[in-house]
Protein backbone atom coordinates (compact mmCIF):
# COMPACT_ATOMS: atom_id res chain seq x y z
CA UNK A 1 0.00 0.00 0.00
CA UNK A 2 1.52 3.61 -0.91
CA UNK A 3 2.17 5.81 2.07
CA UNK A 4 0.59 8.89 1.84
CA UNK A 5 2.02 12.18 0.89
CA UNK A 6 -0.47 14.76 1.53
CA UNK A 7 0.26 17.67 3.78
CA UNK A 8 -2.87 18.91 6.41
CA UNK A 9 -3.88 22.16 6.10
CA UNK A 10 -5.15 23.10 10.04
CA UNK A 11 -8.17 24.37 10.88
CA UNK A 12 -7.02 27.08 13.13
CA UNK A 13 -4.45 28.93 10.20
CA UNK A 14 -4.84 27.04 7.41
CA UNK A 15 -0.71 26.35 7.75
CA UNK A 16 0.25 22.92 6.41
CA UNK A 17 1.80 20.40 8.14
CA UNK A 18 2.63 17.04 7.45
CA UNK A 19 0.87 13.77 8.85
CA UNK A 20 3.01 12.90 11.81
CA UNK A 21 2.92 12.59 15.44
CA UNK A 22 5.52 14.96 16.19
CA UNK A 23 4.49 17.73 13.72
CA UNK A 24 1.03 17.19 14.60
CA UNK A 25 1.52 17.69 18.36
CA UNK A 26 4.20 20.30 17.78
CA UNK A 27 2.13 22.29 15.59
CA UNK A 28 -0.70 22.32 17.88
CA UNK A 29 1.47 23.57 20.46
CA UNK A 30 2.51 26.91 19.00
CA UNK A 31 -0.34 27.35 16.51
CA UNK A 32 -1.07 30.79 16.86
CA UNK A 33 -4.49 30.74 15.12
CA UNK A 34 -6.03 28.26 18.20
CA UNK A 35 -5.42 31.06 20.87
CA UNK A 36 -8.59 31.97 22.45
CA UNK A 37 -8.98 35.45 24.49
CA UNK A 38 -9.34 35.12 27.91
CA UNK A 39 -9.09 32.13 30.43
CA UNK A 40 -11.15 29.30 28.64
CA UNK A 41 -11.66 26.16 30.38
CA UNK A 42 -10.02 23.20 29.47
CA UNK A 43 -11.12 19.36 29.46
CA UNK A 44 -9.59 16.48 28.61
CA UNK A 45 -9.62 14.81 24.67
CA UNK A 46 -8.41 11.86 22.25
CA UNK A 47 -6.52 12.86 19.62
CA UNK A 48 -7.72 10.41 16.33
CA UNK A 49 -6.21 10.19 13.52
CA UNK A 50 -8.35 8.97 10.68
CA UNK A 51 -7.77 8.02 7.52
CA UNK A 52 -8.72 5.68 4.39
CA UNK A 53 -7.64 2.15 4.97
CA UNK A 54 -6.40 1.63 1.49
CA UNK A 55 -6.59 5.38 0.70
CA UNK A 56 -4.61 6.91 3.08
CA UNK A 57 -4.31 10.33 1.36
CA UNK A 58 -7.23 11.01 2.85
CA UNK A 59 -6.79 11.66 6.55
CA UNK A 60 -8.39 13.87 9.36
CA UNK A 61 -6.83 14.82 12.85
CA UNK A 62 -9.92 15.71 14.97
CA UNK A 63 -10.10 15.71 19.05
CA UNK A 64 -13.04 14.11 20.85
CA UNK A 65 -14.08 13.97 24.40
CA UNK A 66 -13.68 10.47 26.21
CA UNK A 67 -17.04 10.22 26.90
CA UNK A 68 -18.37 10.59 23.21
CA UNK A 69 -20.15 6.67 21.49
CA UNK A 70 -18.78 4.95 18.86
CA UNK A 71 -21.93 5.64 17.73
CA UNK A 72 -21.36 9.30 17.75
CA UNK A 73 -18.04 8.66 16.00
CA UNK A 74 -19.94 6.81 13.30
CA UNK A 75 -22.07 9.75 12.75
CA UNK A 76 -19.23 12.03 12.26
CA UNK A 77 -17.82 9.71 9.63
CA UNK A 78 -20.96 9.40 7.87
CA UNK A 79 -21.53 13.54 7.82
CA UNK A 80 -17.75 14.35 6.91
CA UNK A 81 -16.55 11.46 4.26
CA UNK A 82 -19.24 8.64 3.64
CA UNK A 83 -22.90 8.95 3.85
CA UNK A 84 -24.88 8.41 0.24
CA UNK A 85 -27.91 5.72 0.64
CA UNK A 86 -28.07 4.90 4.64
CA UNK A 87 -25.91 1.83 4.21
CA UNK A 88 -24.96 -0.37 7.73
CA UNK A 89 -21.19 0.40 9.21
CA UNK A 90 -19.43 -0.94 12.22
CA UNK A 91 -16.36 -0.30 13.58
CA UNK A 92 -14.31 -3.76 14.78
CA UNK A 93 -10.68 -4.41 16.10
CA UNK A 94 -8.60 -7.69 15.38
CA UNK A 95 -10.72 -9.40 17.59
CA UNK A 96 -14.28 -8.52 16.91
CA UNK A 97 -16.91 -6.28 16.57
CA UNK A 98 -17.25 -2.47 18.75
CA UNK A 99 -20.66 -2.06 20.18
CA UNK A 100 -21.49 1.47 19.11
CA UNK A 101 -22.69 1.74 22.90
CA UNK A 102 -19.04 2.09 23.68
CA UNK A 103 -17.29 5.44 24.98
CA UNK A 104 -14.34 6.62 22.66
CA UNK A 105 -12.42 5.87 26.31
CA UNK A 106 -13.38 2.25 26.44
CA UNK A 107 -12.09 1.85 22.87
CA UNK A 108 -8.76 3.81 22.12
CA UNK A 109 -5.14 2.85 23.53
CA UNK A 110 -2.52 4.45 22.39
CA UNK A 111 -0.74 1.97 19.72
CA UNK A 112 -4.24 0.06 19.09
CA UNK A 113 -5.74 0.47 15.48
CA UNK A 114 -9.58 0.14 15.08
CA UNK A 115 -11.07 -0.58 12.04
CA UNK A 116 -14.49 0.75 10.64
CA UNK A 117 -16.31 0.18 7.37
CA UNK A 118 -19.02 1.61 5.35
CA UNK A 119 -21.41 -0.38 3.13
CA UNK A 120 -21.06 -3.97 3.30
CA UNK A 121 -21.58 -3.89 -0.74
CA UNK A 122 -19.49 -1.17 -2.17
CA UNK A 123 -17.51 -1.10 1.30
CA UNK A 124 -15.08 2.31 2.12
CA UNK A 125 -13.37 1.47 4.90
CA UNK A 126 -11.30 3.28 7.43
CA UNK A 127 -8.03 3.19 10.01
CA UNK A 128 -8.56 4.97 13.32
CA UNK A 129 -5.85 5.17 15.94
CA UNK A 130 -4.96 7.88 19.04
CA UNK A 131 -2.33 9.75 18.66
CA UNK A 132 -2.34 10.93 22.30
CA UNK A 133 -4.71 12.08 25.53
CA UNK A 134 -4.11 15.59 25.68
CA UNK A 135 -5.95 18.79 27.91
CA UNK A 136 -7.15 21.00 25.70
CA UNK A 137 -9.71 24.06 25.64
CA UNK A 138 -13.43 22.85 25.26
CA UNK A 139 -15.37 23.54 22.64
CA UNK A 140 -17.04 20.53 20.42
CA UNK A 141 -17.42 17.27 21.36
CA UNK A 142 -15.59 15.97 18.05
CA UNK A 143 -13.70 19.00 16.26
CA UNK A 144 -11.74 18.66 13.44
CA UNK A 145 -8.36 20.01 13.51
CA UNK A 146 -6.12 19.11 10.79
CA UNK A 147 -7.78 17.80 7.43
CA UNK A 148 -5.61 16.28 4.33
CA UNK A 149 -5.10 18.87 1.38
CA UNK A 150 -7.12 18.57 -1.42
CA UNK A 151 -5.71 16.15 -3.60
CA UNK A 152 -5.66 17.08 -7.17
CA UNK A 153 -5.90 14.55 -9.88
CA UNK A 154 -5.07 13.96 -13.54
CA UNK A 155 -7.31 12.91 -16.10
CA UNK A 156 -6.33 9.49 -17.79
CA UNK A 157 -6.63 10.24 -21.07
CA UNK A 158 -5.06 13.80 -20.98
CA UNK A 159 -3.32 14.88 -18.12
CA UNK A 160 -5.04 17.87 -17.26
CA UNK A 161 -6.72 18.33 -13.88
CA UNK A 162 -9.39 16.00 -13.27
CA UNK A 163 -12.88 16.93 -12.19
CA UNK A 164 -14.82 13.77 -12.42
CA UNK A 165 -14.56 10.26 -12.79
CA UNK A 166 -16.39 7.14 -14.56
CA UNK A 167 -17.69 4.89 -11.85
CA UNK A 168 -17.77 2.52 -14.21
CA UNK A 169 -13.97 2.55 -14.71
CA UNK A 170 -13.43 3.06 -10.94
CA UNK A 171 -12.83 -0.60 -10.13
CA UNK A 172 -9.78 -0.14 -12.32
CA UNK A 173 -7.98 2.85 -11.45
CA UNK A 174 -9.03 4.74 -14.41
CA UNK A 175 -11.88 6.77 -15.76
CA UNK A 176 -10.43 9.99 -14.22
CA UNK A 177 -12.01 12.76 -17.04
CA UNK A 178 -11.56 16.37 -17.21
CA UNK A 179 -13.67 18.77 -18.53
CA UNK A 180 -12.86 18.67 -21.91
CA UNK A 181 -12.32 14.51 -21.88
CA UNK A 182 -15.80 13.70 -20.92
CA UNK A 183 -17.60 13.58 -24.26
CA UNK A 184 -15.23 11.73 -25.44
CA UNK A 185 -15.30 8.64 -22.68
CA UNK A 186 -16.53 5.68 -24.14
CA UNK A 187 -18.88 4.65 -20.94
CA UNK A 188 -20.44 8.71 -21.03
CA UNK A 189 -20.99 8.22 -24.44
CA UNK A 190 -22.81 4.29 -23.95
CA UNK A 191 -24.67 5.25 -21.06
CA UNK A 192 -24.26 9.12 -20.67
CA UNK A 193 -23.16 11.66 -17.79
CA UNK A 194 -25.35 10.50 -14.95
CA UNK A 195 -22.89 7.09 -14.71
CA UNK A 196 -19.95 10.35 -13.30
CA UNK A 197 -19.44 11.06 -10.06
CA UNK A 198 -17.64 14.14 -8.92
CA UNK A 199 -13.84 13.76 -7.35
CA UNK A 200 -14.31 15.07 -3.73
CA UNK A 201 -11.91 15.21 -0.97
CA UNK A 202 -12.94 11.75 0.66
CA UNK A 203 -11.93 7.82 0.33
CA UNK A 204 -15.60 7.41 -0.87
CA UNK A 205 -15.46 9.69 -3.77
CA UNK A 206 -16.36 7.30 -7.29
CA UNK A 207 -18.18 4.68 -4.82
CA UNK A 208 -22.29 4.20 -5.15
CA UNK A 209 -24.06 7.41 -4.91
CA UNK A 210 -21.69 9.15 -2.74
CA UNK A 211 -21.43 13.09 -4.21
CA UNK A 212 -19.71 15.03 -1.06
CA UNK A 213 -20.96 16.30 2.20
CA UNK A 214 -23.61 18.29 3.00
CA UNK A 215 -21.81 21.47 4.00
CA UNK A 216 -23.86 22.42 6.56
CA UNK A 217 -22.93 19.07 8.87
CA UNK A 218 -19.37 19.69 7.67
CA UNK A 219 -19.55 23.09 9.27
CA UNK A 220 -20.47 21.96 12.68
CA UNK A 221 -17.34 20.25 13.04
CA UNK A 222 -14.94 23.17 13.13
CA UNK A 223 -14.87 25.72 15.60
CA UNK A 224 -17.54 28.55 14.74
CA UNK A 225 -15.84 31.40 12.32
CA UNK A 226 -13.26 28.40 10.50
CA UNK A 227 -13.94 27.80 7.51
Amino acid sequence: MKKATTNGVCTYCNNEIPKNSRSILSHLSDCHGKIVSGTPSRTDYLLLLIQGKYSPDYWLVVKAKPDVTMKRLDKFIRDIWVECCGHLSQFSDKYSTIPMTRLLSQVFSEGLKIDYEYDFGSSTEISLSMIQNIEDVDEKEIQILFRNKEIEFKCSSCSNKAIAICTYCADEDEGLLCQSCIEQHKCVQDEGEHILSPLVNSPRSGVCGYTGPNDKQVKKYYRENVP
